[in-house]
């Protein structure tokens, strides 16, 4: 039997961002708009409560904190949060582009005329500068309004705002997180490199969409605490990978372990095909991420139609909470599936089975326990310089 994707509809619906747990998270007990949030959605004010009194993530408190890797996680969330607010302010000017004449400071206006803006072209231009800007890969996609939110959650001082974004398409920049970090969760060290990550996407998404700009179109980078967009199906759509049962992509190659960024642009743009895997179809039989999960927040059943869209019904509560508790976001469940294996000949073999037939899924199943394991524990010692101590925060 050959593989197949999940289910997307034509006319599915866009998420609403003020529903998301992380904004949810942010919201000021007893602040107006914390108190009007909950008389609309009372539903999540109980799981949200129960979160919203333990430790912040990355400080004392939590049960896997460690000083040395919290000033680190803190220190490069807040890079990353640097490039979240320029983007803001940029918006809130309305810079114009260079193409009306973009003075920057010194009386000069520039406007770089790239020799060729054919779709062939200019994807070419944006493809090649991604991955000079450190993306492992990219895919470029027509920017579906479903992908957009229907109203914003982050920053909170745009909270309810409906998202103005009339661009055509979506360039999707993958990074890969390193391995031997990944193997760690749900240690602190695992959190460090998503900081790292997250960092490298906004600087990198930052630029390409400086650059494009300077060259005369209207583009946005969507960077981590200011999307506009639903990075996971954009990355789906732009042949990046397939969505997994633990509700994030996983890359063909590079795995769960990759963390995404956005750039959109409003410019004709040679878009990439959807591709298939065989990654849905092996989750369907796997389920090792929902057998480790420690929160029992991946489900280890069927998948359901959600907004128009086929995934596993993440219960991201339960999954926040356990971030919470251990002062760590976890990554169980990418250490343990069997995509976050190093790309070796044995496995790039595997995988183009996988791709091809589903029918030796469940031996290849069998193969990763005996080699591995059913379940995988925690790399405790990956070797990284900085960790000093135990950390205890009791």
């Amino acid at each position: 039997m050959k593989p197949k994707n999940l289910h997307i509809s034509a006319d599915r619906s866009p998420f609403d961002q003020r529903d998301s747990v992380f904004t949810r998270a942010r919201l000021i007990p007893e602040s107006d708009l914390f108190n009007d949030y909950y008389e609309r959605r009372p539903g999540y004010r109980k799981a949200d409560d129960a979160a919203r009194v333990l430790p912040q993530l990355a400080t004392p408190g939590g049960e896997r904190y460690r000083p040395a890797e919290g000033a680190l996680i803190e220190a490069q969330f807040a890079a990353s949060d640097l490039f979240a607010s320029a983007v803001e302010r940029e918006a809130e000017a309305s810079i114009p582009s260079p193409a009306a004449g973009l003075d920057h400071g010194n009386g000069a206006v520039l406007h770089h005329k790239l020799p060729d803006t054919s779709p062939a072209g200019l994807t070419a231009f944006v493809k090649d500068a991604a991955r000079f800007l450190g993306a492992d890969d990219v895919g470029v996609t027509p920017l579906d309004r479903a992908d957009v939110y229907l109203r914003r959650g982050r920053p909170l001082e745009r909270h309810g705002e409906k998202p103005d974004l009339e661009h055509s398409h979506a360039i999707v920049l993958v990074f890969a997180m390193r391995s031997e970090c990944v193997q760690t969760g749900p240690e602190m060290i695992s959190t460090v490199e998503t900081a790292r990550v997250y960092q490298q996407a906004a600087a990198a998404g930052y630029a390409l969409a400086d650059a494009l700009k300077r060259c005369g179109f209207a583009a946005r980078a969507h960077v981590d605490s200011n999307y506009l967009v639903a990075c996971p199906p954009l990355a789906v759509s732009a042949g990046l990978g397939e969505l997994g049962r633990n509700g994030i992509l996983v890359h063909p190659t590079l795995g769960p372990g990759v963390r995404l960024g956005v750039v959109t642009i409003d410019a004709g743009l040679q878009a990439d095909e959807e591709g298939c895997w065989g990654i849905a179809d092996f989750c369907r039989i796997c389920a090792k991420c929902a057998k480790s999960c420690p929160s029992a927040a991946i489900p280890k059943g069927e998948t359901e139609i959600c907004r128009g869209a086929e995934k596993w019904p993440l219960r991201a509560e339960r999954c926040y909470h356990y971030w919470r508790t251990q002062g760590t976001d976890c990554g169980v469940c990418m250490r343990v599936c069997p995509f976050q294996k190093p790309d070796t000949f044995m496995h790039r073999i595997v995988r183009q089975f996988i791709a091809r037939t589903t029918i030796f899924n469940k031996l290849f199943l069998k193969f990763d326990d005996l080699i591995y394991g059913s379940t995988s524990e925690p790399d405790l010692d990956p070797g990284l310089p900085f960790r000093q101590g135990e950390g205890s925060s009791k």
